[in-house]
C-alpha cells in the first residue's frame, strides 16, 4: 500500500465515525438489477473459504442507487458515480453472521480517491489494502483503482474481522496488484502535511461552483496551520478562464491574466493566493503569514 506522508501509525477509529460508517444501507433493496455472482463478477465478489459467497449481486445505477442509500447519493453524484455492486456472503454455520459488500464504481482512480476522502476518519485506522483502506469494529473501507469499497457485519468477531480483512486484500489485488495514488496527490510538497488532511474537492472547491476539482490537504509550520491546493486542467486556456471567474467574482480588475501568481480577495475565504504555470494551478488559503505565502509561491514555480 502506498502511502503519501510515510510510515503512519494505527490509530482507534471513533467510536461515533464507526457507528456512521456502520448505519447507511443496512439491507440491499429489491430494485437493483439481479446478477448471478458468477456473471462477469468473479474478480469482485471472489470465493472465501469458510464463507458462502453471494448467489445473487445486485447492481444500483444513477437512478436506482436512492432505493439503498438514500440521500448519501449525493455524495457518490460528486464523484462521477458509475455503478454500485452489493453482495452479501453468509457464514455457514450461523445464517445471521454475513459480511455485506458495497462496491462503487466511480469515474476513474481521481474519483475514487475523493469519495474514500471524504469519509475516512480523523485519524483513521490505516489497513494495508489497495491503495489505502481504513477499519473500525465490523467495518472495512478502501479504495483500488477506479472502485470504493465498503464492506462490514454487525459481527465484530475477530474471526468475522479476519474473513473480512481476507477477502478485502483478494479483491484489492484482483482489481489492481500494484495500486499506487492519483499523481496529483505528489504535486503537493509533503514536508509539514498534516496526516490524514488529503482530499480531492471535485465540485464547489471553497464553495464556488466555478472552481473545478483541487487535491488539498492542511499544513502546519510552527504553528501556523493552513491549506495548500493544486488544480490540473485539460487545457490552459481552462486554467485562464478560471482565474477571469474568480477575479469577476471578487470585483477586482486583474488586467491581462497571464502566467504566473495571482492574489484573488475572496470574501467568503479571505486571500486565496495562486500560481498558474501551464495546465495546472497551485494555490493557498488560510494563510496570512506573508513569509510562508512567498516560500510556498517559490516551491510552485519550481
Amino acid at each position: 500500500m502506498m502511502k503519501t506522508t510515510g510510515k503512519r501509525a494505527a490509530w482507534p477509529v471513533v467510536g461515533v465515525m464507526a457507528l456512521l460508517l456502520f448505519g447507511i444501507a443496512a439491507t440491499a433493496g429489491a430494485n437493483g438489477t439481479g446478477l448471478k455472482a458468477a456473471d462477469g463478477h468473479g474478480k469482485l465478489f471472489p470465493a472465501l473459504e469458510g464463507w458462502e459467497s453471494p448467489e445473487n449481486i445486485d447492481v444500483y445505477d444513477w437512478d436506482s442507487i436512492w432505493d439503498i442509500i438514500n440521500g448519501a447519493a449525493e455524495l457518490y453524484y460528486a464523484y462521477d458515480f458509475q455503478a454500485m455492486y452489493w453482495g452479501q456472503y453468509t457464514h455457514p454455520g450461523d445464517s445471521d453472521i454475513y459480511i455485506v459488500m458495497e462496491i462503487y464504481r466511480q469515474g476513474c482512480p481521481l474519483m475514487a480517491f475523493g469519495v474514500y476522502s471524504q469519509e475516512r476518519p480523523r485519524p483513521p485506522r490505516l489497513v494495508d489494502v489497495g491503495v489505502e483502506g481504513f477499519t473500525a469494529p465490523g467495518v472495512l473501507h478502501f479504495f483500488v483503482s477506479d472502485l470504493y469499497v465498503r464492506m462490514r457485519s454487525h459481527d465484530t468477531s475477530d474471526e468475522t474481522a479476519a474473513a473480512i480483512h481476507k477477502l478485502a486484500s483478494k479483491i484489492a489485488k484482483n482489481v489492481d496488484p500494484d495500486p499506487e495514488f492519483p499523481a496529483i496527490v505528489h504535486k503537493l510538497p509533503e514536508e509539514e502535511r498534516v496526516a490524514f488532511s488529503e482530499e480531492y474537492i471535485h465540485t464547489n472547491f471553497l464553495g464556488h461552483a466555478f472552481l473545478p476539482g483541487a487535491f488539498v490537504s492542511a499544513y502546519e509550520v510552527d504553528g501556523t496551520r493552513f491549506n495548500l491546493f493544486v488544480m490540473e486542467f485539460d487545457d490552459r486556456s481552462e486554467g485562464k478562464e478560471m482565474l477571469a471567474g474568480y477575479y469577476e467574482f471578487s470585483g477586482q480588475e486583474p488586467g491581462e491574466i497571464t502566467e504566473g501568481i495571482h492574489r484573488i480577495d475572496d470574501r467568503w475565504n479571505g486571500e486565496v493566493g495562486m500560481l498558474w504555470k501551464g495546465n495546472v494551478l497551485y494555490g493557498y488559503y488560510n494563510l496570512e503569514d506573508e513569509e510562508l505565502q512567498e516560500q510556498y509561491l517559490q516551491i510552485f514555480s519550481r
